[in-house]
């Protein structure tokens, strides 16, 4: 059974109703640069066929970011116990009122798709002891994955040791640190055993703590929901997130 499962037109129009009724805080998804950025964003209103959303922003902005009508914007938010994601089509800037404060406000097409998760997908989980997950990363996106490792062009290989449909943790060699920053752009492909088929993302370097020989690595995947690749990407790792988290709660009750 799929994890990421599809909204019937009803239930869309709920979770956009309930999402606008509570100004939810959202994220917004865009592409940037040949790769993802995530921004702030909220619910604000429902006019008719579009939404109102706050100005996606970073930390940092200064003044309101630009968007032109027809770009396409990610947006994912949490409901009750499920994160909800929809691609939506910017209509026009403009501003909002909110009491007696004006602010820039970002008109949306309303989304006829949307895409709910359980909220649990993102809590990460340990690749049990009996199973081994490999991962190998590069730099520049998974569209830049070298035909072969060289100097100049590196793969870096590694064993995954926890892992979300939002990110996970890698043990690899430390030499491939002085060569990233935290920000970096990489492509990722992941393999969860012998036979099973290869699960490839855009991901962002965001840490890492040095090991006793080797070096803990931490990446968050970008923009699976924005595109059919990336939603067969979120659903196949949700499933194993949920198979590591039975096999987990197992042992636990094992142990007790």
């Amino acid at each position: 059974m799929p994890t990421l499962q599809e909204l019937t037109h009803v239930q869309v129009e709920e979770a956009l109703r309930s999402a606008v009724e509570k100004q939810v805080p959202a994220v917004a998804t865009i592409r940037s640069g040949g790769g993802w950025m995530n921004l702030h964003t909220r619910f604000l209103a429902c006019r008719g066929a579009h939404l109102l959303m706050s100005m996606p922003s970073a930390e940092g902005d200064i003044g309101p970011r630009s968007f032109a009508p027809a770009d396409k914007i990610g947006i994912s938010f949490k409901l009750k116990h499920h994160k909800h994601v929809f691609t939506a089509v910017v209509a026009a800037s403009e501003s909002y009122l909110d009491g007696d404060t004006v602010l820039p406000a970002l008109r949306l097409c309303c989304p006829t798709k949307m895409q709910r998760l359980q909220r649990r997908a993102f809590l990460r989980v340990n690749v049990p002891p009996n199973r081994i997950v490999r991962g190998s990363f590069w730099l520049g996106g998974r569209e830049a994955e070298p035909a072969g490792t060289t100097v100049e062009c590196p793969v870096w290989q590694g064993r995954v040791t926890n892992l979300s449909a939002g990110g996970f943790q890698l043990l690899t060699s430390p030499e491939c640190v002085s060569l990233l920053e935290v920000g970096d752009l990489v492509g990722v492909r992941l393999v969860f055993g012998a036979g099973l088929e290869a699960v490839y993302a855009d991901a962002q370097y965001r840490h890492v703590e040095p090991q006793d020989c080797e070096a803990l690595l931490g990446f968050q995947f970008l923009g699976l929901p924005l595109t059919p690749e990336g939603r067969e990407t979120l659903d196949a790792l949700s499933a194993r997130v949920a198979e590591f988290q039975r096999i987990e709660e197992a042992a636990g009750r094992r142990a007790v």
